[in-house]
């Protein structure tokens, strides 16, 4: 009776979440189901953003995910999540590490730093391209996407189970923070804003067809930065 019972507990606990899920505009622009989301890591992170965030799209704030913007070289720039608000359009860049991150904005690429077994001392380091740079590329091919004038903001998240040990970024035309920091970010930011100028449905409706290419691009996309790597 107890394992019935159990049994009953969990699935009705999955019929709200999936139900939840169902209705958000992450899964109606990605097309996405709930477990492919939460058993990718990648996908789950921005997902993760999104949920934070949603409540902006009471004020008329939308989202899109995965946006494969062509370049000039023929080659395509991938932004992971936009925010597109009546003052700005924020662009994500989401980073799902663990461990010890270091790293400035000068520097071509941070360290993450994991503890291996016990022994004092160990440790294994695996270094990455810098997020601050990666995703001033993103807003700059974005840039040509935007009506002139239109504001831009760079957010690199990182995951709430890593921790900056030596992170530091001068630039001001970028915030590191952790996932769990995005809402007082974008909040602070939103409060100080002097103008709501964009019209978040044209930029919308121009930038969707880009989140809805054939896995094919997607692939191509894969190979290029994995050769770069």
């Amino acid at each position: 009776m107890l394992v019935f019972v159990v049994i009953v507990v969990i699935s009705a606990y999955y019929v709200v979440k999936i139900s939840a899920y169902n209705r958000t505009c992450y899964k109606a622009v990605t097309h996405n189901s709930y477990f492919t989301t939460m058993r990718d890591k990648g996908k789950r992170g921005e997902y993760e953003i999104y949920r934070c965030l949603k409540g902006h799209e009471k004020r008329g704030c939308r989202f899109l995910f995965n946006v494969y913007l062509p370049k000039t070289n023929c080659k395509t720039t991938e932004l992971d999540v936009l925010m597109i608000a009546p003052e700005c359009v924020f662009v994500f860049e989401s980073k799902n590490y663990s461990g010890w991150i270091f790293g400035n904005d000068n520097q071509k690429s941070w360290t993450q730093v994991l503890p291996t077994g016990k022994g004092r001392g160990r440790s294994q380091k695996e270094h990455f391209y810098n997020p601050v740079w990666q995703n001033r590329t993103h807003c700059f091919v974005l840039r040509e996407y935007l009506p002139k004038g239109a504001a831009i903001r760079s957010v690199v998240l990182f995951s709430d189970k890593c921790t900056f040990k030596n992170v530091t970024v001068e630039a001001n035309d970028v915030v590191i923070a952790h996932r769990r920091e995005v809402e007082s970010v974008i909040s602070r930011f939103l409060q100080t804003s002097q103008t709501r100028d964009i019209d978040v449905e044209q930029i919308y409706e121009k930038l969707y067809p880009y989140s809805q290419v054939s896995e094919e691009i997607k692939q191509k996309h894969v190979n290029v930065v994995s050769n770069c790597k």
